[in-house]
């Protein structure tokens, strides 16, 4: 009996430690995702607006310069700087949107992704196919790394793939949120770039997303066939 007994409480000590290690990854992921997404908004923020402001400074300094000597060169270069400005507004406020939809509470998860799709093509670059069912969950947290999990598979098919048609699919079943995105681009195996690692960076932080709300993710991908993502994730 005591023999039982001490196994018994072997057993429960080695869950305790499993569920502790287990706690203790699962945060180190979250801190992960979360330390990735500050240095993607301060790389963006010094790439563009920072930039820009700089730049805007400068032609304030030629404004003042020229006042005195060549008012229609002062008007030209201020004229200049109100654009900039608006430019700067432009992406701050695409950051702020980026940080959290104003639409997702308006509108919902379904309307949002759309939008997003919409800003990221601007320019036509790529024929987007899309499938956008509704996703049932009441927890405004699963809903929105669900968004920035389309967010970030998209935007790496864009930005990476060097293709021009993108598939999205996203529905969900039986309680269950999938995910299906695919594109007709170069694919790739491993890194062998820089944009090759920068494409894999970007579907870590997806992974990790997924596997913190307990879902699967299935990537395939061949040179000069595409990439497929597919992922599952639970809705409660």
């Amino acid at each position: 009996m005591v023999q039982v007994m001490k196994k018994t409480d072997k057993l429960i000590q080695s869950d305790k430690i499993y569920n502790n290690n287990k706690t203790y990854i699962d945060g180190l992921s979250i801190l992960s995702i979360q330390e990735e997404e500050r240095q993607r908004i301060a790389m963006e923020l010094h790439d563009t607006s920072l930039q820009t402001l700089a730049h805007v400074i400068h032609q304030v300094d030629l404004a003042g310069i020229y006042m005195d000597t060549d008012i229609v060169k002062s008007k030209l270069e201020l004229a200049e700087v109100k654009q900039n400005i608006k430019v700067v507004i432009e992406e701050i406020r695409n950051t702020i949107f980026d940080l959290r939809p104003m639409s997702f509470d308006d509108l919902g998860i379904e309307e949002t992704i759309q939008r997003y799709i919409q800003c990221v093509n601007k320019d036509h670059s790529f024929s987007i196919h899309t499938d956008i069912g509704s996703i049932d969950t009441s927890y405004c947290v699963v809903k929105a790394n669900i968004y920035r999990i389309i967010q970030e598979c998209i935007s790496n098919a864009i930005k990476h793939s060097s293709g021009d048609e993108i598939y999205f699919k996203c529905y969900s079943e039986n309680h269950i949120c999938h995910i299906e995105i695919s594109d007709n681009g170069k694919g790739f195996v491993d890194n062998k770039s820089e944009e090759d690692g920068q494409k894999h960076f970007g579907l870590s932080v997806v992974r990790e997303r997924v596997m913190i709300l307990g879902g699967e993710i299935q990537i395939t991908s061949e040179i000069d066939k595409g990439t497929e993502i597919s992922i599952m994730i639970p809705l409660q």
